[in-house]
């Protein structure tokens, strides 16, 4: 029986919501960390681009925190396929479709953007 938040449950259920905030972040993330290590090499940022760069590392921080929660490594390997190395789904269903089928690979993408947007729900950023 799941607990409501605040009564001793460590991290709040992620909604259907929660989960497609998570995704579209995750689909954003391969730009926001592109963007990270441009803003990283030149010399001086406008007011504008700092903001930008303050945002975005703390996004992509917060994702790879949450990322390092989630304990299964084939649900981490392949999520990391499909969103952190910017994959087409159907790509990932090629590269892990020899020992996985299709729904078992939709379900552990299922868990861990579960499980991610659980982490981002707790810091505030979904």
């Amino acid at each position: 029986m799941a607990m409501v938040w605040g009564q001793g449950e460590l991290f709040p259920r992620a909604n259907k919501l929660d989960k497609l905030a998570a995704k579209a972040l995750l689909s954003e993330y391969p730009k926001m960390r592109k963007a990270i290590l441009n803003f990283e090499r030149k010399a001086s940022l406008t007011q504008q681009e700092e903001m930008l760069f303050k945002n975005l590392k703390y996004k992509v921080q917060e994702i790879d925190a949450a990322f390092e929660l989630i304990l299964d490594d084939d649900v981490k390997s392949i999520l990391k396929h499909r969103y952190f190395t910017a994959r087409k789904h159907h790509l990932t269903l090629e590269t892990f479709g020899a020992t996985n089928s299709t729904a078992t690979i939709n379900r552990r993408i299922d868990v861990g953007v579960e499980t991610i947007a659980e982490c981002l729900k707790l810091s505030g950023m979904i």
